[in-house]
C-alpha cells in the first residue's frame, strides 16, 4: 500500500504563505483544541545559514493557531563538545541568533530535554535483532499531544543523509541515547599513522583519551563518540568501523522506530532546499548541489525520506555533483540503509504517491 506524499513545488507556486496553507491544510488531520502541539526543528549551529528560515516555522505556528492548538517550537542539545547548543541556555542563546524568537514564531521556545540533555523517558527497544537496548526520548517531546517533524533534507558526513528519520533519532532523543547511536560506528586508532602529537588528548573536553606509552588510548567508558579526535587529527589516524556508516544507519533506524512508539507524530514535513553537502551542525555546512526543490508533507517518515531522495535524483545537480543519491556519494555511504531499516522495522513504506499541492 503506498503513502500520500504532499509535494509543493517551489516551480509551481506564486505566493508561498497560501502554498503553505494548503499544504498544513492537506496534510494535517483534525487537531483537538487545546492540545499541546511540539514542533521539532533544527535551530541551525551558531555562524551555519542553511537551516530552515524562521517564516516557514512561523507559518506552521500560527495554522496550528487557527485550529485552537497550543504549539512550542523544541529543540534537543547536542552531543558534540565544540559549537553552542549544548545547553538550555545556548540553545535559546543560538535560537535567538539565528532569528527563532518567541515573538518571530509566535509561541514558545522548548529545550525538549532540559538542560543537561538527559531529562527523557526511557523506550526499550524489543525489536528482533536490535543492536539498541533502549533509549530515552526528550521529555517535553514525549509529553506533548502531538508532534510535527520538521527536518531540513542535506548531508551527513556518518548517515549519508539527514531528514525525518535523523530527525526522529537523533534530534528527538536525550544526549546519552545520541550517544548510543553514535557509538554503533565506533572508533578506531591506527597508531601506523599517528606521530604521537597528542592534538587528540587536547581536543577531547570528556579526558576520554590518555596518552601511554607514547601513544593515545581511548578510555571507552569515559567517551562520548561525539568525533571531535577524529577532525582533530591530521594525520587521519582515528576513523570510524570500515562498516561504521552502516552501523550508524541502522542504529538511527532502530531508534526511530523507538521514538515512534512513545510520540504522536502528526505530520513529518521535509524542506528540500539550500541543500548542503553537510548538516546544520556544520557551519558552514558545504557547498549546495542543486536548486530549491520544495516541500513535502506525509504522515509516513520512511515514504517522506524516499520521495525526497527522489527528488533530488531527478533535479539538475551542480557541476561535479556524483549521481545518483550525490548525497550518499559525496559522503561515502548509502544513503537508503536508514530507510530500508525503517520500512523493515515497520514503520513506514518506500512505496508512496507524489501529490502535488
Amino acid at each position: 500500500m503506498e503513502s500520500s506524499v504532499y509535494f509543493l513545488d517551489f516551480n509551481r507556486i506564486s505566493n508561498t504563505i497560501k502554498a503553505m496553507d494548503k499544504l498544513l491544510e492537506k496534510s494535517i488531520s483534525y487537531i483537538e483544541p487545546g492540545s499541546s502541539i511540539a514542533i521539532k526543528v533544527h535551530i541551525g549551529e551558531r555562524g551555519n545559514f542553511t537551516y530552515i528560515r524562521p517564516f516557514f516555522i512561523r507559518k506552521i505556528v500560527d495554522y496550528l493557531k487557527q485550529q485552537k492548538a497550543k504549539p512550542f517550537v523544541t529543540e534537543t542539545t547536542v552531543l558534540y563538545p565544540t559549537g553552542y547548543r549544548r545547553n538550555e541556555e545556548e540553545i535559546i542563546e543560538t535560537a535567538r541568533y539565528n532569528g527563532f524568537t518567541e515573538e518571530g514564531l509566535g509561541c514558545p521556545i522548548v529545550v525538549a530535554d532540559g538542560n543537561d540533555g538527559e531529562d527523557g523517558i526511557e523506550v526499550i527497544s524489543d525489536f528482533p535483532n536490535s543492536p539498541i537496548k533502549s533509549i530515552k526520548v526528550a521529555r517535553k517531546i514525549a509529553e506533548a499531544n502531538g508532534v510535527i517533524i520538521v527536518s531540513h533534507v542535506k548531508g551527513h558526513v556518518f548517515s549519508g543523509f539527514g531528514g525525518a528519520i535523523k530527525n526522529l533519532a537523533m534530534g528527538c532523543t536525550t544526549r546519552s541515547s545520541k550517544k548510543i547511536q553514535h557509538a554503533a560506528h565506533g572508533i578506531v586508532f591506527n597508531y601506523e599513522k599517528c606521530n604521537s602529537c597528542g592534538k587528540c588528548i587536547e581536543a577531547c573536553v570528556f579526558s576520554a583519551i590518555e596518552m601511554i606509552d607514547n601513544r593515545p588510548v581511548r578510555n571507552e567508558n569515559k567517551c562520548m563518540y561525539c568525533g571531535n579526535c577524529i577532525f582533530s587529527c591530521e594525520n587521519n589516524a582515528i576513523d570510524i568501523f570500515k562498516d561504521g556508516k552502516e552501523r550508524f544507519q541502522i542504529a538511527l533506524a532502530y531508534v526511530a522506530a523507538c521514538v515512534l512508539k512513545i510520540i504522536k507524530p502528526l505530520v513529518f514535513i521535509n524542506f528540500l532546499m539550500d541543500i548542503t553537502t553537510l548538516c546544520d551542525c556544520c557551519a558552514p555546512a558545504g557547498n549546495i548541489i542543486t536548486h530549491h526543490i520544495g516541500i513535502l508533507a506525509s504522515k509516513d517518515p520512511v515514504a517522506i525520506d524516499e520521495a525526497s531522495l527522489d527528488l533530488i535524483d531527478n533535479s539538475p545537480l551542480l557541476p561535479g555533483i556524483p549521481y545518483p543519491d550525490p548525497l550518499g556519494k559525496l559522503n561515502g555511504t548509502d544513503s537508503r540503509i536508514q530507510i530500508k531499516y525503517l520500512e523493515k522495522l515497520g514503520m513506514g513504506t518506500r512505496k508512496y504517491r507524489l501529490i502535488y499541492i
